[in-house]
Order: structure tokens, then sequence, then C-alpha cells
């Protein structure tokens, strides 16, 4: 066998599959090692490791493989293992690895997969299907973009080499060069994966989509999450999340918001209804705002020291401390005297308006008829866009 100096390149942007095709033909057992200097100041690792057992590929990752980053993988593709008792079964096994020598620990993580599939934690199937989307997901990051260099660390053993399962090397070059055209495709839809989206209510109103189908996409968007962070949520492929959104912002239903243009643009509301912190809630994070919620004024005064929101919104009425009592204590708050502070009320009469005013605040009166809701909406709306304007969608421009 030649010695490891024998495997080693350097290669520039889009040589690396060539490379890799090239040595595919060689039964190698151990660890390729990537370093891309370019990505040394950047937040993508610049070092990256790809796992082989007999010439099969069978791991991906910033590090070697090892239980921690094994377990890192199975998490971010199966959401039951999120579950706080699976993980109690999970860390009940884990000294089986942890107490194993080194000579041993690829033995021991082996053998530990093995029980959590005897104990129908995770099947087999389930742990190849996660490896190989890891796989492809660090192929889509690393395969075409940076030049750098590489070097080959053989192994007698790999961890996971037991397992029947390991994936050809040209098959996955193969699938990652599709992948990058469907990526491509993608880039006048989706730029990139840290996007939040943001629902287009009237154009969902008007659509072709069940009453079902509405509550589960407001559902989706309405944590104001990234694309990715959404993906991770759902333990979906990045580039599968990116097609199903990619779909939506074509049909106009779905406009992306960058996340490095966010300004602030958290909204309170503090009352003591909670029928209308929930509807209030709903409105306002379908035009793309994040929204907290308060019943109690207490928690929301501290909550406000910290979080500097760029509007509230307060009940007058409420039994505990009253509107304006709250507001003479906000703005005793360092830093919050010059919040924008809108008053919530039922009760239309002058002598609250002009209390709210001489107070320094704006008034707003609750809907008390369903006629009076799409005025309601209106000047809220107008209220918003004047004191916490949201960023223009991301333009459709560079690579997700």
């Amino acid at each position: 066998m030649k010695t490891s100096t024998s495997y080693s390149f350097e290669f520039q942007a889009q040589e690396l599959p060539r490379k890799l095709s090239q040595l595919s033909r060689e039964a190698l057992t151990g660890y390729w090692l990537f370093e891309f200097p370019n990505l040394a100041e950047t937040k993508i690792p610049n070092l990256w490791y790809l796992g082989l057992s007999e010439g099969n590929v069978v791991f991906s990752g910033n590090q070697q493989c090892c239980w921690n980053v094994v377990f890192e993988i199975l998490q971010r593709y199966t959401v039951r293992l999120r579950n706080s008792n699976v993980k109690h079964s999970i860390l009940s096994l884990e000294p089986q690895i942890v107490h194993a020598s080194l000579d041993h620990q690829s033995f021991a993580l082996l053998h530990l997969l093995n029980e959590l599939n005897a104990l129908n934690v995770i099947s087999i199937d389930e742990i190849q299907e996660s490896f190989r989307l890891r796989i492809l997901s660090d192929l889509d990051i690393y395969l075409f973009q940076q030049p750098g260099r590489a070097r080959f660390i053989p192994a007698t053993q790999l961890a996971l080499r037991g397992f029947n399962f390991g994936f050809d090397m040209e098959a996955l070059l193969t699938a990652a060069i599709e992948r990058r055209s469907l990526w491509q495709q993608l880039t006048a839809l989706v730029p990139s994966l840290d996007c939040v989206p943001l629902l287009n209510t009237q154009v969902l109103q008007q659509s072709y989509l069940t009453l079902e189908q509405k509550q589960r996409l407001e559902s989706l968007v309405s944590s104001n999450k990234t694309l990715h962070e959404i993906a991770v949520a759902l333990a979906q492929d990045s580039l599968e999340v990116a097609k199903f959104f990619g779909r939506l912002i074509s049909d106009k239903l779905i406009v992306l918001r960058a996340t490095d243009s966010i300004e602030n643009t958290e909204i309170f509301v503090i009352d003591d209804s909670p029928v209308l912190l929930r509807q209030f809630e709903s409105l306002v994070t379908g035009w793309g705002y994040c929204v907290r919620s308060f019943c109690e004024p207490k928690i929301a005064l501290k909550a406000m020291i910290d979080a500097d929101p760029a509007v509230v919104f307060i009940d007058i009425n409420m039994p505990d401390l009253t509107g304006f009592d709250l507001v003479k204590q906000i703005r005793r708050l360092p830093g919050l005297e010059n919040t924008p502070l809108i008053m919530l009320t039922g009760d239309k009469s002058l002598s609250n308006n002009w209390r709210a005013r001489w107070s320094g605040c704006q008034f707003m009166s609750k809907p008390l008829t369903p006629d009076e809701i799409p005025p309601f909406r209106l000047e809220l709306r107008s209220i918003l866009e004047e004191l916490a304007p949201l960023p223009k969608p991301v333009q459709t421009t560079g690579r997700p």
C-alpha cells in the first residue's frame, strides 16, 4: 500500500470532483482531510473530513468520526432523537464509548448504534439516510467552490466500518453535480438559506391553497426563522426546503428578507386578553414582524430592558396595573425613554385619547364589531410602517 504522502495534492476550485473520481478506484480506508485556506476567516469551517471504508464513503464532517458528531448528524435528520425521553435512553448507553480505549472506540460506536437499532430508537435505514444527507450537504458546500489542499490519513479501522452500508464515490459525485445544477436554478428565487421567509398575506388569501394548507404555511413561517433553521427544525434536506419555498416564491405566496439587513422589528403587545394577544400576534407576524405577547405587565417590563422593542402596544384597562401607570414605569427605564408606545382600548372616550397623547403615546381603538376590523388593520399597518419599517425583501442575486 502506498504511504500517506503518496495521497496528497493541491486543487483549484472545480478540480476536486475529478481528483476524487480518479482516486475512487482504490479501496482506501481512512480519511481525506481537505483544507480550504480561503475559508479561514468565514463562518464556514475550513477543515473537512471525508471518511472511507474500503473505498466507500461512510462519513463526512469537520472532525474525525466520533460519537458526539454521529449523534449530531442523527439528530439533524431524525426529529425523534430530539425527544427528551429518547435522549435519556441514549445517554444511558454512552458510557460504553466514553470508557472504551481509543483502539476500541470505533467498535464501541458501532455496538451502540446497533443497540439503538435493536431498541427501535432508530433504524439502520434512518442512520444510513442521515449520513447520506450529511455527506451530500457537505459536498454542496465544499466540492466545487474553493481551492485547497488534501491529504489522506490511512486507518486500519474506521468507525461505522462494520455497517452494511457505504456510498459509492462516483454515485455521490454524480448526485452532487445534479444538486449543484438545482441550486443554480434556485438561485434566482432563493439566493441564500440565511433569508427569512415572509408571507404575502394578500396573495395567500386569494390562493389555491386549502384552509389547512394556509394554516400550516402560516405556522411554518411565524417563528421568523431562516430557511436553514426551518430545514433543521423539520429534519429535512436543505435543498428540498429550498425547492419547496422556491415554488412558493414563484407563486408570490412568500417573499424573502435577508438576515443581514434585519433591523429592530420586534413588537411588544401587552394585554390581559389572551384572545386579543393571539389575534394581534397572528396578524402582525404575517406581515413579517417578530411579536412578543404578554398578559403580565411586570414580566413585559423586565423583557423590555433586554429586548429594546421597536414599538410597544399597551392595553389601557388592565387589572393589576393600568396602561398609563405602565407607561410611567417604561419611561423611567434607561434606553426606553423614546420607545414608541401605542395605547389600545375598547373605550373610545375623548379622555382616554387625550391622556394617551398627554403621556406621549399614540392612541388606537380596538375593533368592537366586524365592520371595525378592516380600518383597524389599515391603521395598525400604517403605524408599523411609519415607526418600524421592515427592510425590503432580499434581491434575488447570489448563490444559496
